[in-house]
């Protein structure tokens, strides 16, 4: 499905007299009510918009915002494009975390969807975000002379939303990794700085051989015969771990790292959260090729799917 086919010409406000995101919200909410009577409560709507928005994560560091709201007894997808006459200071804390500013918002993306549609809404998201990194594709849509010339604008880039949601889609692409012949005291090292959870283990070839988790690392510290035993509330001191630490920069990671169990970029999401919860995994690396290419944890599927 094409994403300009998504795009209806009449909910395209090009040059909006509007200052902020929630007058830019107004202004494309009744574009949408007067188009959709029926089936749009304006009152309804903008509760559901307001509650989403002060959990964050509409603003990103492209220069868009994308309000959207889930509503109930509703069955279809709407789209409004709402460009301000000026961008607008948007006030709401960047996505990404690496973002130092708040960019200007160019381009209000405002989407109403089906509590049911999360795939055509994220893949949708997906290429919004892709549209809105390329300088040139915003300066052309800003410029736009009529709703017509946008849509035409967004067709003639070829922008395809697919159906199905993949790991893919929702994956971590910027993977911190380790190669399989760093000491744990490296490895300690990089998730204290990084603040991982999770560490794929690669070889030279880039090839995932292995995983780490924090809770290996804290089993290392712990001596075999405490899980046959079952406690060690007979210790009171940190020995077994004051040991693992004075031998940190000789035992290598290759020593402790667990077998990997990767997935490949095609699993469908719900297959993935079904291994998550069957198997009480919270992290998968994603492989393709051989090569390490992502990594899916369970907060992307709260924070992109449950929670987008």
């Amino acid at each position: 499905m094409k994403l300009s086919n998504l795009i209806d010409p009449h909910l395209v406000l090009l040059d909006a007299d509007v200052d902020s995101i929630d007058s830019a919200i107004e202004v494309g909410l009744k574009a949408i009510v007067e188009l959709y009577p029926q089936e749009v409560m304006y009152d309804e709507v903008i509760q559901r918009l307001t509650e989403r928005r002060l959990l964050g994560g509409t603003c990103f560091p492209t220069g868009i915002s994308i309000p959207h709201a889930r509503l109930p007894v509703f069955n279809d997808f709407i789209i409004a494009a709402i460009v301000p006459h000026k961008p607008i200071i948007s006030g709401e804390k960047c996505i990404d975390t690496s973002c130092a500013d708040i960019p200007p918002v160019r381009i209000v993306w405002l989407i109403l969807i089906s509590q049911t549609s999360s795939s055509i809404y994220l893949n949708t998201l997906a290429k919004l975000l892709e549209a809105s990194k390329s300088e040139s594709m915003m300066d052309a849509l800003t410029s736009a002379e009529s709703p017509s010339q946008f849509i035409s604008i967004i067709e003639d880039a070829g922008y395809v939303v697919k159906k199905d949601l993949v790991v893919a889609d929702i994956m971590t692409k910027d993977v911190v990794s380790a190669p399989e012949t760093a000491t744990l005291k490296e490895v300690l090292d990089l998730i204290y700085q990084k603040k991982l959870h999770y560490l794929p283990i690669v070889n030279k070839a880039g090839a995932l051989v292995g995983e780490l988790g924090v809770l290996d690392l804290i089993k290392a510290g712990i001596p075999d015969y405490a899980f046959r035993i079952g406690s060690l509330k007979f210790l009171a001191e940190l020995e077994p771990m004051t040991d693992l630490l004075q031998n940190e920069d000789k035992i290598l990671v290759g020593s402790i790292m667990q077998k990997p169990l990767p997935i490949a970029p095609s699993t469908t999401v719900i297959e993935v959260a079904f291994e998550m919860a069957r198997g009480k995994k919270r992290h998968y690396a994603v492989v393709e090729n051989g090569h390490l290419t992502g990594v899916v944890s369970y907060m992307d599927i709260v924070s992109k799917v449950l929670r987008a």
